[in-house]
């Protein structure tokens, strides 16, 4: 079917009015259900016929409420537009290039009253455009209309569109180029771009079809198969001279116009007009539809009668009728597929399209099969299936088996008759009872009315896993019954037999149903199996034991026979109980087989590390037998016997934090080993308690008080556990060391390991006693002592009792300030019995006078209070002399305004030594001063020392360097210097300052005897101005602000000096900071600062001031990234800031091959500083069309504090082999049917490397090799190959074999070897000489002879 090529020709057309009978439909949420024929019809259609077949309007989407508040006035919903447009989308179809179409657009103002509506102006676009009121805004009656028209014209492409016109008068729209007066643009989509659908111009210079087909000045200026058509039979049909399709793989016009190979595809375009009324904007969607494919299928497929769990198919030829390529997917769903779901069929193709039907349940299925387009649109195509069932069943359904002994096998047989005309097959074949709710699962997907059967399924369901539950030693299906064959296929009118074999594998009733899934049948056919397993038998000769008294840890051995009374072998398996006394039996063997009548000793272990009776069941499971054979062993385990070899353990007096130790013998009289832990209950839980070597061994000292309620560990034991063997003893050794004076009547227990605690004790007997102890000397006189230096007495201890004690000097009371201060150089000791001992004391004293004290020792566990030894003292302190007795300074300069000071201000003077002091003055103004100096001596009295002096200068200082010089270094010319300061005044007076140059002194200014030194001449004051302002004065670098300021005592002002040169140089001036104190009426010079400064411009030393790079494409190789290196060195004073920056493809990086680049690049170079900058020049993604090219750039060097700029000159080279075309298209013109004609071509190598390179045509998009010319080919060129030196030149023939009345073009590409590849277009066409008579006989008339007419 032929597709809409152009236009109707303009006729006159009635006004078009709203139409009142088309029904307003709400948009649906889901999209349109559409038919093939449906489908067909809607995109053959032209733009008008669409418009009069659209029967329905739709309200427009609201995008803004500008104003709720005409609701008031308004009897319109808020969520419906005061305006109903029609159409309620604007659609364009069936149109080409360089064609105008026109769509009336009609408003209706559906509200009560009298509204605005106008056109909002959008983007400029090449395509639309729309007409309408004057300024696009009409007031609009209540149930009236206002009209516009939607102009579409697609673009031919000739060329750019040329720029619009950026002036537009007031109240103007922007217009395109091609409309009129009141013509609104609307946005155009990309063309001719990167992005764009159509990339190359049609119609213009370099497009592949110049002119349009069919139009005037085509070079086919009539239609092709029209009335007037040179060739007035249609192309392509049957009685066509020309039989192959326009378009197809065979045709001599293999491009078809508009379609997915065409070289003018046709896209979609999609804009929105905007409209605003006094309540909202509105939109109206504008679509233009280009080419699309449609294939021919039917609206409803019916497949054949079908089988249930069978399959039909049935194949459907299509074709695409429609002007473009069609990609498509197919997808349905169960009970139907269909194949190919994916495919791509061109224009006038057809593919075969296959619909299965594989229905599971029975009635009638229906399902959409649905056609998607890669353009978007869904076509549903319905299809219609039945299934049916036959009648069958399996003979017998019900089948009890024999009983069998395990090993052994029984066989029974059941059929299956096909009544019917078709093959059956049985598939999957036997499944229990548990399969058959997963089927029913299945089933109820496909048939939803099947769930009313699903409270029979879960009972069923349940009960079967009751079963399995009670019988656990079921085995499986396939493990003991089964049935050949599995699957198969039962033919017409036959009968299936299937063979049921059981081996039972325990002995034990099976009993199953199975199920047959057969084609033709829905259900499963059911079938019961019922059998029963035999299997062996053993016994014991003892069915109890009983073991009696076991001891712990002892192993006792035990013989049992079993035997087997069965006819068939047995496999047996010993078990444990898991109990506490089941894991202390083995047996030997655990496992084997027994013969009919043999028999088997098996040989019975126990050793339990628990007390207690027991009572166990050991289990004897037979394979085949479900209930285990039981021996029942039974008895007591008891413990073993011990005694220690004497009755008590007495350690009489113990003296407190003496340790003494007694021993002692335990002997194990039984036949195993025991295990033992010793301990003393009583004893306490704290840490061990103290011994008195430790009181004296330990500087720091131990606690003799401990905390309250923790009572220290007294009993230590060298073998407080472990494990003594069989008939053997250990001896074991208890000492005490008392820490508690008290009596202990306490006992040593015996825990043995697997019998219990406190198994037995041992008394122990004790008393700790605490000697006394006596102070013989309690009274030390130091007399007269120096501070600071100690002085050492001694006093002696005395122990009258029996046992030896440990003394302890206790430390000094802790003071804030103590004046005194002792010690011991021997804090702690032992004294033996009877015996004393001598203790020295060491004295300090800390401040002079009278001074006593409490020396106290403790006795290691004493109740008893401290040992008072009294010690008595007199400190007395140095003394000092002073020379001389006054300080007069006379006349001062004023300083930095620091307090007045002594150095050094603090020491330490030695005994009969001397120390220089040395005064500082600081005064704060110029005024006499007098004042005392104390010198304070530690421990001695306090000496004042008359100090005066006269004050003489200025009390304005500075927080920061300032006077008589200050230099501010070096700085950037062009920028502004800065140094601020603060000026304080520490005097006692107010201060006028006035800051000015010393040639310029104020008015009042009094010179002194010292500023009459110091200054230059100044001016005579008459005149009131300086002499040199005769003389050509330069502008002042420097500036202070303010310049004048009053400052009162104690205050202070921020001062800024400001200086900034243009030039580079040094500068050095002067200014003098003039001040009027107090009352004073006149100024006097308190400051004079001399400032200089070094101005000067940046200064980089660049390695070299130009980079060059050369690339060249060789073959087999890639282009890389080039690198060059840039020595940038700072050869300024000053720090650089500066900023790099290139343009693309060049870039900067740290190091050579380094992937981390950037145009821009910030640095910082110290003066003297050098570094190093690697320049990368990229050819890869600036060459990707393969063309040679030369690139010049700079690379800028901007500083941050200076404007200079500093450039390097960046050279790039790429070289590709490269080709030069004398023309890029050849038009044959029209020859003669069956001639040829020849043209040639130059082809020049214009780059500096060889050149290869290689003819090819252009077929479907894809390059294909030429080979010799034969009949059907129209252009042939001579070589196709060859190779260039750089500047030579080939020519290259081109000929075109004209056919019949053939109209030929092609596209030959000259693919350049590393190189790009250039496109030759060619044109031809052939033809025959053809003419006619206007008439066959010439009437003359009767004429005289020998006369001319």
């Amino acid at each position: 079917m032929a597709a809409y090529m152009g236009p109707v020709p303009t006729q006159p057309k009635k006004k078009m009015t709203f139409p009142w009978n088309h029904k307003l439909v709400m948009r649906e949420d889901g999209p349109r259900r559409v038919t093939p024929s449906e489908y067909c019809q809607e995109m053959l259609q032209t733009t008008e016929e669409r418009l009069a077949s659209t029967l329905e309007m739709h309200p427009p989407r609201i995008l803004e409420l500008l104003d709720v508040s005409v609701r008031k006035l308004s009897s319109v919903d808020l969520d419906l537009a005061l305006f109903q447009p029609y159409p309620s989308e604007v659609v364009f179809q069936n149109f080409v290039p360089a064609q105008t179409y026109k769509l009336p657009l009609l408003l209706r103002n559906i509200d009560k009253v009298s509204r605005h509506v106008k056109v909002l102006p959008l983007e400029l676009s090449q395509c639309f455009s729309v007409e309408g009121p004057e300024d696009f805004c009409s007031k609009v009656a209540p149930g009236m209309t206002t009209a516009f028209t939607v102009l579409f014209t697609p673009p031919e492409n000739k060329g750019p569109t040329p720029p619009y016109p950026s002036l537009l008068g007031r109240g103007q729209l922007p217009l395109t180029p091609p409309c009129g007066r009141g013509q609104l643009p609307l946005t155009p989509p990309c063309w001719g771009g990167a992005n764009s659908p159509l990339p190359l111009p049609v119609g213009g210079a370099n497009s592949p079809l110049p002119l349009p087909v069919g139009g005037a000045n085509s070079p086919l200026p009539l239609p092709v198969g029209g009335a007037n058509s040179p060739l007035p039979l249609p192309v392509g049909g049957a009685n066509s001279p020309l039989p192959l399709p326009v378009g197809g793989a065979n045709s001599p016009l293999p491009l078809p116009v508009g379609g997915a190979n065409s070289p003018l595809p046709l896209p979609d375009y999609n804009y929105k007009l905007f409209f605003r009324t006094e309540r909202e904007t509105f939109e109206v969607p504008v679509r233009a539809i280009g080419p699309r494919a449609i294939m021919d299928f039917r609206d409803e497929v019916q497949l054949p009668v079908c089988l249930v769990k069978a399959s039909t198919e049935k194949a459907h030829m299509v074709r695409n009728i429609g002007n473009t390529e069609a990609k498509f997917h197919l997808r349905t769903q169960s009970p139907f597929t269909v194949t190919p779901t994916v495919g791509t069929l061109g224009p006038g193709e057809g593919l075969q399209v296959t619909v299965n039907f594989s229905p599971n349940t029975l009635g009638n299925h229906h399902q959409d099969l649905r056609l998607h387009y890669h353009t978007g649109e869904n076509v549903l195509i319905r299809l219609h299936g039945t299934s049916e069932e036959l009648d069958m069943r399996l003979k017998p359904d019900s089948v009890a088996l024999e009983n069998t002994f395990i090993s052994l096998c029984s066989v029974r047989t059941v059929s299956l008759a096909n009544e019917g005309d078709v093959p059956l097959e049985c598939s999957e074949l036997w499944r229990q009872q548990e399969m058959e709710m997963e089927r029913f699962l299945a089933a109820c997907e496909s048939d939803p009315t099947e769930i009313h059967r699903l409270p029979i399924m879960s009972r069923l369901h349940r009960d079967g896993l009751h079963r399995a539950a009670q019988d656990h030693l079921a085995a499986s299906l396939h493990g003991c019954i089964t049935i050949e064959p599995v699957e198969g296929e039962i033919y017409p009118n036959t009968t299936a037999q299937f063979t049921i074999i059981f081996r039972p594998e325990a002995a034990t009733v099976y009993q199953h149903m199975l199920y047959c899934d057969v084609t033709g049948r829905m259900a499963r056919l059911p079938l019961s199996v019922r059998g029963e397993g035999l299997g062996p038998k053993l016994r014991f000769n003892y069915s109890v034991i009983d073991i009696k008294d076991v001891v712990v840890r002892d192993k006792d051995c035990y013989e049992v026979l079993v035997s087997n009374k069965g006819l068939i072998e047995a496999p047996f398996k010993l078990c444990y109980p898991d109990t506490t006394f089941g894991s202390c039996f083995s047996v030997s063997p655990e496992e084997g087989v027994l013969l009919p009548g043999d028999s088997q000793l098996l040989q019975v272990s126990f050793s339990s590390c628990t007390l207690g009776a027991f009572c166990e069941d050991l289990l004897l499971r037979v394979m085949g037998e479900p209930q285990p054979l039981t021996l029942t062993f039974r008895g007591r385990v008891v413990g073993p016997s011990f005694h220690f070899d004497v009755s008590e353990l007495n350690f009489g007096d113990v003296a407190f934090g003496f340790p003494q130790s007694l021993s002692c013998t335990l002997f194990n009289t039984s036949m195993v080993p025991l295990t033992y832990v010793l301990r003393v209950p009583g004893d306490g839980a704290g840490p061990p308690s103290g011994t008195s070597s430790q009181q004296v061994s330990q500087l720091a000292g131990v606690n003799w008080s401990r905390e309250p309620g923790t009572q220290p560990t007294e009993f230590s034991l060298d073998m407080a556990a472990g494990t003594i063997r069989a008939m053997s003893d250990e001896t074991i050794e208890v000492t005490l060391c008392s820490n508690t004076v008290r009596t202990y009547r306490l006992a040593l227990v015996v825990d043995v390991q697997g019998v219990g605690q406190d198994v037995m004790a041992l008394p122990i007997n004790a008393r700790c006693v605490v000697p006394e102890v006596v102070v013989q000397t309690q009274c030390l006189d130091f007399n007269q002592c120096f501070i600071g230096h100690p002085y050492t007495q001694h006093t002696r201890l005395f122990n009258s009792g029996q046992l030896p004690a440990c003394y302890r000097l206790l430390d000094q009371e802790r003071e804030d300030s103590p004046s005194v201060l002792w010690g011991s150089s021997v804090p702690r000791g032992l004294i033996p019995a009877c015996s004393s001992v001598e203790v020295p004391l060491s004295l300090l004293a800390k401040v002079p006078g009278s001074h006593r004290g409490t020396a106290r020792i403790a006795v290691l566990g004493s109740a008893q209070p401290p040992l008072e030894v009294f010690l008595t003292c007199v400190g007395k302190g140095p003394a000092v002399y002073l020379q001389p007795p006054k300080l007069d300074f006379g006349e001062v300069q004023l300083g930095d305004m620091s307090p007045w000071r002594v150095e050094p201000s603090d020491g330490e003077l030695a005994p009969e030594g001397r120390l220089e002091l040395r005064v500082l003055l600081h005064l704060r103004d110029t005024l006499p001063f007098q004042d005392r100096l104390k010198v304070c001596i530690q421990d001695s009295q306090t000496y004042e020392v008359p100090l005066s002096c006269t004050g003489f200068g200025s009390t304005i200082v500075s927080d920061r360097p300032l006077n008589p010089r200050l230099d501010l270094g070096t700085h950037f010319s062009q920028a502004v210097c800065q140094y601020h300061f603060k000026l304080t005044n520490r005097g006692r007076r107010v201060h006028r300052i006035y800051w000015a140059s010393p040639l310029c002194p104020p008015r009042a200014y009094k010179p002194t005897a010292r500023d009459e030194n110091s200054l230059p001449p100044i001016a005579s004051r008459s005149t009131g101005i300086c002499s040199r302002l005769s003389f050509p004065k330069e502008k002042a670098v420097f500036s202070l602000s303010p310049s004048r300021v009053q400052l009162f005592p104690g205050k202070s002002v921020d001062m800024v000096l400001t200086g900034s040169s243009d030039t580079p140089k040094t500068v050095s001036e002067c200014l003098v900071c003039f001040a009027m104190l107090g009352q004073e009426v006149f100024y006097e010079r308190i400051m004079t600062v001399d400032i200089s400064c070094c101005f000067v411009a940046p200064m980089l030393s660049i390695s070299t001031k130009q980079l060059t790079f050369h690339s060249q494409k060789d073959a087999g190789k890639s282009l890389v990234a080039l690198y060059e290196r840039l020595v940038l060195k700072n050869i300024s004073p000053l720090p650089l800031a500066m900023e790099l920056c290139l343009p693309e493809p060049f870039s900067l990086c740290e190091t050579y091959g380094d992937h981390a680049r950037a145009t821009n690049k910030t640095m910082v170079l110290g003066s003297g500083a050098e570094r190093d900058v690697w320049v990368c020049f990229n050819p890869l993604p600036y060459c990707q069309d393969r063309q040679s090219r030369a690139l010049d750039e700079v690379l800028q060097v901007l500083y941050r504090d200076h404007p200079q700029q500093d450039t390097v000159c960046l050279q790039a080279r790429v070289h590709f082999p490269n080709l030069q075309l004398s023309v890029t298209r050849l038009d044959f013109g029209c020859v003669l049917n069956q001639t040829y004609i020849g043209r040639e071509l130059k082809v020049t190598n214009c780059s500096s490397l060889p050149v290869s390179y290689l003819w090819t045509f252009m077929k479907d998009q894809e390059p294909t090799a030429i080979r010799c010319v034969e009949g059907l080919h129209l252009f042939s060129l001579t070589p196709l190959t060859g190779s260039l030196a750089p500047g030579e030149d080939q020519q290259v023939s081109v000929t075109f074999h004209g056919g019949t009345f053939i109209r030929g073009r092609a596209v030959v590409q000259c693919q350049v070897e590393e190189g790009p590849v250039y496109c030759l277009t060619l044109h031809g066409e052939a033809s025959d000489i053809s003419y006619d008579l206007s008439s066959t006989l010439l009437d003359l008339g009767p004429r005289v002879y020998y006369t001319e007419i």
